[in-house]
């Protein structure tokens, strides 16, 4: 027998522990001496394996099956427009002014309706995205009509998901669409976030007016999404505490990031992983605190979704994109799209060694191949978030 390589092992109070990334297990022992029944507990719950054993070729199969998989909710992520009317310095997309047209979106309609028609699904999700979608709102409300006329024929669950810079979400379509869930970004307090987020007339404190909109004219949570650079950093922690303070958070969700650099000139300086991981686990530690509920890391059952065929992004010409971060790939019309045609999963080289890789399978390809550090931020902070969770539940 062999410790497996997704062991993490650390000290705390002069307790030992192995954590394993890949079953989700916590354990403390007093020494690297078992008796029988202790080493049949470590094989059986994979913290000891054979010695013979591949556990990246174990994995690999894992993850190819569970792609393969039938899903159970169809992912569609739907570009209204790549144009926008704010000109925030760290945006990635090339603006132009097309935006979609009913004509796209029956073919769109068209292609939802034969899926779910012909496949078992139990529900699907739309994320409506741009550029800024609202820009396009006929669109939005024609897609969203004749969608839920489908799922409602079938009596399948419709959840409309919506990313938007929040300058023309009004009260009417809060109430006429019946959002799950809106994204909306705040990148710092109110002097930075509007240095960033560059805006001729929608500011911090009316992005914070509409979140008192959203929670009083419809249901949808509201996702908090953050762009982490150097210089909202320092400033980050204190936003999200004025944003629970003053909302709760039983209708927020937060969605830190690390903000990439996709052009030399951006005029912002982008955190390195472990920068960007220190300020991650700061804000995560924040949130359990909110909610009173400390969890281990989980590892992935799938690697993103999009590169491997269980989630499609639309362009707003009906091209289907493997991601709604890189709108410029190889076109193929969504109405073409083969959805039993899976990618097959792969570990790169340089992570077969790593102890965490159940935790993040590889991260996000566009940042890998930007060389801009795909890494998890657990990688980084694991020791400090299996401390956080031993001091809960002791």
């Amino acid at each position: 027998m062999k410790e497996s390589l997704f062991n993490y092992r650390f000290e705390y109070e002069n307790q030992k522990y192995i954590f394993n990334t890949n079953n989700n297990g916590l354990i403390q022992i007093n020494n690297d001496i078992f008796t029988e029944e202790e080493r049949e507990y470590l094989r059986v719950n994979r913290f000891w394996v054979d010695d013979n054993e591949d556990e990246i070729a174990l994995l690999e199969r894992e993850i190819n099956h569970n792609i393969q998989k039938r899903q159970k909710e169809l992912e569609l992520t739907i570009a209204l427009t790549n144009y926008c009317n704010f000109s925030c310095v760290y945006c990635y997309q090339n603006k132009n002014e097309k935006l979609m047209t009913t004509e796209v979106a029956n073919m769109i309609i068209e292609k939802i309706d034969r899926i779910l028609n012909d496949n078992i699904f139990e529900g699907i999700n739309i994320h409506y995205f741009g550029g800024e979608p609202l820009l396009n709102i006929p669109v939005l409300i024609y897609l969203d009509e004749n969608i839920k006329k489908i799922t409602d024929k079938i009596g399948i669950v419709y959840k409309a998901f919506l990313t938007t810079n929040g300058s023309m979400l009004s009260k009417e379509l809060l109430q006429k669409v019946k959002f799950s869930s809106i994204q909306l970004t705040f990148d710092g307090l109110e002097k930075t976030h509007d240095r960033l987020r560059v805006s001729d007339h929608f500011h911090f404190k009316e992005e914070i007016e509409l979140i008192e909109n959203i929670m009083n004219f419809s249901q949808a949570k509201v996702l908090l999404r953050t762009n982490i650079c150097k210089e909202n950093k320092d400033e980050i922690i204190a936003l999200h505490k004025y944003i629970f303070e003053k909302f709760g958070n039983e209708r927020i969700e937060i969605n830190p990031n690390r903000t990439i650099k996709y052009h030399q000139d951006d005029s912002f300086e982008m955190l390195s992983v472990q920068e960007y991981a220190e300020v991650a686990y700061q804000i995560k530690l924040l949130w359990s605190e909110q909610k009173g509920k400390f969890e281990l890391p989980v590892p992935r059952s799938t690697p993103c979704k999009f590169p491997y065929g269980n989630a499609y992004a639309i362009s707003p010409e009906g091209y289907c994109t493997f991601c709604s971060g890189s709108m410029d790939q190889e076109k193929k019309y969504f109405f073409d799209v083969d959805i039993e045609n899976k990618k097959m999963f792969s570990v790169r080289k340089e992570c077969k060694k790593c102890n965490i890789l159940p935790l993040c399978l590889g991260g996000c390809i566009i940042q890998y191949n930007l060389r801009a550090g795909a890494c998890t931020y657990e990688k980084y902070e694991l020791k400090n978030i299996l401390i956080s969770y031993i001091k809960h539940i002791s």
